[in-house]
């Protein structure tokens, strides 16, 4: 993907109508899908309706590994959520387009989830844990579980650590495995344009309740990402902002640390002018790495 092309997506009309304060974003995403020929259905749980794509059996070989990518496509009230999370949404649904044309096996799976703002409430009324439980009765655990969000805003991919940071060890052996595996891909992806960091949970929360292993990839940019690395070891206060996603007020030293891009989610700042092409490259190159698909020449 060029600069030019990346711009292209973030003033398309699809992403304006997405951003659309009275958007039906549902409707949305399945009348794009439908139009496009991408096969999928939708799955209501617990009154969050996901919306689930897979391809032809083609698509799939039993004797590599199952990747499912997931979106959130609700958003705070009263925002644009151009970062939380339409970006992500736009990309996977583009990227959704150009895995029809791929003959041999990709094995992806694409999820665009409901409800992962109502985390906030708890996480068992986050959309994601009553689907993670039933990905899990269907033995999905075994998948490797990308949860794309906020990736829309920087120029480094972001690897977070959440669900390991912090916690014991010996519950996090799974997640500890797919993150390095996934520190592969983004190396050989992305070409160092990469960092591991902590951040905020995000769909991944549910999924993990639920018993099953999904790594967080969100994008930032350089300046505010190193701030944060060299600011993390030297402060628990911090360290607990991040991994709650604590509002912090803007007179808070802390403030002046937490990525800018962070403290826009949530907010009317959330707005289509904070993106940038340099973000949705490197989104696309880690799809395209993940699923076997090479970058078109030119």
């Amino acid at each position: 993907m060029t600069f030019g092309q990346a711009q292209a997506i973030i003033t398309s009309p699809l992403f304006s109508a997405f951003l659309e304060p009275a958007a039906d974003r549902r409707a949305l995403i399945t009348t794009w899908l439908a139009a496009q020929g991408i096969p999928y259905r939708t799955v209501t749980l617990q009154h969050k309706t996901h919306i689930v794509i897979t391809y032809r059996q083609s698509a799939y070989n039993s004797r590599l590994k199952m990747k499912t990518l997931i979106a959130h496509y609700d958003r705070a009230a009263g925002t644009q959520g151009a970062n939380d999370n339409s970006a992500a949404c736009i990309q996977l649904l583009l990227f959704a387009q150009m895995l029809l044309q791929k003959q041999d096996a990709h094995n992806i799976r694409i999820i665009f989830t409901d409800g992962e703002e109502a985390g906030i409430e708890g996480i068992k009324s986050q959309g994601a844990y009553r689907l993670g439980q039933g990905l899990r009765a269907l033995s999905m655990q075994q998948d490797d579980i990308f949860v794309f969000d906020m990736c829309g805003c920087g120029d480094t991919l972001i690897l977070s650590e959440s669900g390991i940071y912090g916690r014991d060890t010996r519950k996090t052996a799974g997640l500890t495995a797919l993150h390095r595996r996934c520190r592969i891909y983004a190396d050989a992806a992305c070409r160092g344009h990469w960092l591991s960091l902590p951040t905020a949970y995000s769909d991944n929360a549910g999924l993990i309740s639920a018993g099953l292993t999904a790594q967080v990839i969100t994008i930032l940019p350089k300046k505010e990402a190193e701030l944060l690395m060299r600011s993390l070891p030297r402060s628990q206060a911090l360290q607990r902002c991040i991994i709650t996603n604590a509002h912090v007020p803007p007179d808070s030293p802390l403030a002046a640390v937490i990525p800018q891009t962070w403290q826009r989610m949530h907010t009317p700042q959330d707005s289509l002018e904070t993106l940038t092409p340099q973000a949705f490259i490197l989104v696309d190159k880690m799809l395209r790495y993940l699923a076997g698909v090479k970058e078109a020449a030119g």
